[in-house]
């Protein structure tokens, strides 16, 4: 929570107790309440919700984080901007968990596969990473079968749609990527839209 919100939270308290003459032990149950209620729409926004402009309203608060920033740049920046958004991440987050994921991005991006691949390495041990894997190598252009079902269901029509993108299918690509937002929540279907918006763009491009 930010540094603003407890302000805030403080300031509601102050006034429930001014008003109200409550004893101590309620002043802290109210807290509580009030303070899961706050991390509660937080998580259950990031997590669950299909609303755009609530996940925005959340990137967009908290866009000095180099990560939301970077979901902010998906949606509205250019690539130039997104690349540095992610080589921001980088320098923050270096050596953790977010080198993996944000790196192999990167690399992606740029065009580096064997860098993409190096980066996703730390990674393999999930599912996001054996995921990221076959992204990476049909992003490259390599033949890809025998994909196993994931248990998240938006990864194996991402997938899908990569394909179809790389190979020019403008129908299989619109019906595989609406699959794979819908079938994300929270900010994994804010990243699908966006994602997937960007590349619909770029295939009208070279058509």
């Amino acid at each position: 929570m930010k540094f603003l919100q407890f302000i805030v939270v403080g300031a509601i308290i102050g006034l429930i107790v001014g008003m109200l003459n409550l004893t101590s032990y309620t002043i802290a149950i109210a807290a509580v309440v009030l303070f899961i209620g706050i991390m509660g729409n937080f998580f259950y926004v990031t997590m669950y919700t299909k609303n755009l402009k609530k996940i925005e309203k959340v990137i967009k608060s908290n866009r000095k984080n180099p990560i939301y920033r970077s979901l902010q740049l998906l949606a509205e920046g250019t690539d130039e901007e997104l690349e540095e958004s992610l080589e921001a991440i980088l320098k923050k987050y270096r050596n953790t968990k977010y080198e993996g994921t944000y790196g192999a991005l990167l690399a992606m991006m740029q065009g580096d596969f064997e860098q993409a691949h190096r980066y996703n390495e730390r990674l393999l041990h999930k599912e996001v990473g054996q995921y990221t894997n076959y992204i990476i190598d049909i992003v490259a252009g390599k033949e890809i079968e025998d994909v196993p079902a994931f248990k998240q269901s938006w990864m194996n029509s991402s997938i899908e749609a990569h394909k179809a993108f790389m190979e020019q299918d403008v129908h299989a690509f619109e019906d595989f990527s609406k699959q794979a937002t819908e079938q994300a929540k929270g900010i994994q279907y804010y990243g699908n839209y966006y994602t997937f918006k960007r590349m619909r763009n770029k295939l009208s491009e070279d058509i």
